[in-house]
């Protein structure tokens, strides 16, 4: 064959592949009105968001157009290139699958609303979210900056008072806020029936995941990791605003809190009092790893007559301290909700300093007046690199007193040693 043939040939196979890219491209950017047509007289229920035309630059019209479509399903097609979107309203009675490799990215320069996220839902029933191998990403350091007011709620997933509710395998990263919010849109309304599985929430601003109020909440196989940037910086927060607000029949499964700027498990429930409908949340199987100032924190108001009831378990669960403290329990009045843990392990490696990270330490601020306890250790171990009191009680509001703290620990120290310690006071 002429040699010159031979090389023609060559550079046309060779831009055959851009050629075929820009053709698909162009595709995509086409709106199928024919299939939008049918999605919206009701003919088809599965619609895919790509029909609305891909524009790499902006997608937000294409995905929240195939959102409003009234389809029963939405399929977010991979493109090859990321969904860019600005702040994204969800709709009840609808599925939405991101295909595998799909991104969808928040639009740089948008979000400059306070509580701008990536996708919300109020006072709606009935969603489903899933995403294998997908990722929701917005761009955390952007918010940052001086044309942005400083702000701690842009989320990736926000739902405000809704019902029935599924998100699984995503990974939610890089907001100016937490992976997932469950908040209140109407007071006394609260998030019912939410299911969280597979899901890894990396690198928020604020929190892996906030629970503001939820009932039936079940969160499993779930890693909440790398939390810095807004206070409280944990893996997951529990934290509701107001005494109408609930946790109720919440259970945490095989779930891992890693590498948090503070706290992997964080309950902050001064809000709540006793005309609070009783917490009851069973934390099971479940680890908290390196997380800078602890595993856990538990808080509670100190007055007895204004403290949550209810009960909240650790079954099986690891907790390998960070730079402080396994476990902090504060002002938890004897009178206040039960706090159990059953065959946990609390890892210590921390020996430079023995002061400050306590295996398990309980705390009284300064005005607090109850006794503190109120706290069960069932088969528990402490595994420690020091030979020290496991359990210190720094006594902040000076004059109360800790009582009600029941139950075995054994302690392992370096060297094979091991100590039985039987807590009752």
């Amino acid at each position: 064959m002429n040699r010159k043939l031979i090389v023609f040939w060559i550079i046309i196979l060779a831009a055959l592949p851009e050629v075929f890219c820009e053709e698909q491209m162009l595709n995509m950017n086409k709106v199928n009105q024919q299939a939008i047509d049918k999605v919206i007289s009701g003919k088809v229920e599965v619609a895919q968001a790509i029909w609305w035309g891909f524009n790499p630059e902006d997608a937000t019209n294409a995905l929240q157009s195939a959102i409003n479509s009234g389809a029963k399903k939405i399929i977010v097609d991979n493109a090859g290139k990321p969904w860019i979107v600005r702040p994204i309203k969800l709709v009840g009675n609808q599925e939405i699958l991101f295909e595998k490799g799909v991104e969808v990215v928040a639009k740089r320069g948008e979000f400059k609303g306070k509580t701008d996220c990536l996708f919300r839902a109020d006072n709606q029933d009935n969603i489903i979210l899933t995403g294998y191998g997908a990722t929701l990403r917005m761009n955390r350091g952007d918010y940052k900056l001086p044309d942005y007011e400083k702000a701690e709620w842009r989320h990736v997933l926000s739902f405000f008072s809704c019902s029935n509710i599924k998100i699984y395998g995503l990974t939610l990263a890089e907001s100016g806020g937490d992976g997932i919010y469950l908040g209140v849109a109407k007071k006394g309304v609260t998030n019912k029936d939410v299911h969280i599985k597979d899901v890894v929430s990396e690198n928020n601003y604020r929190q892996g995941i906030s629970v503001i109020s939820a009932q039936n909440l079940l969160i499993e196989n779930t890693i909440m990791r790398y939390t810095a940037g807004a206070a409280p910086q944990a893996g997951i927060d529990f934290e509701p605003n107001n005494s109408d607000e609930l946790l109720d029949n919440i259970l945490l499964r095989n779930c891992t809190a890693e590498s948090n700027k503070s706290y992997g498990y964080l309950f902050a429930l001064k809000e709540m009092g006793a005309d609070t409908k009783p917490i009851s949340i069973r934390i099971e199987d479940c680890k908290a790893v390196g997380d800078t100032k602890g595993s856990l924190r538990f808080l509670t108001g100190n007055i007895s007559s204004e403290t949550v009831k209810g009960i909240v378990e650790f079954i099986n669960c690891t907790f390998e301290s960070g730079k402080s403290y396994g476990v902090l329990i504060e002002d938890k009045p004897v009178t206040g909700c039960k706090l159990r843990f059953v065959n946990c392990s609390i890892l210590n490696k921390i020996s430079d300093k023995p002061a400050a990270s306590i295996p398990i330490k309980f705390h009284s601020r300064p005005g607090s007046t109850e006794p503190i306890g109120g706290v069960e250790f069932v088969n528990c171990v402490i595994n420690d690199t020091l030979d020290r009191n496991p359990v210190s009680y720094p006594n902040s509001a000076k004059g109360v007193p800790l009582r009600e703290v029941e139950g075995t620990l054994t302690i392992n120290l370096s060297g094979g040693r091991q100590k039985q310690l039987t807590l009752q006071r």
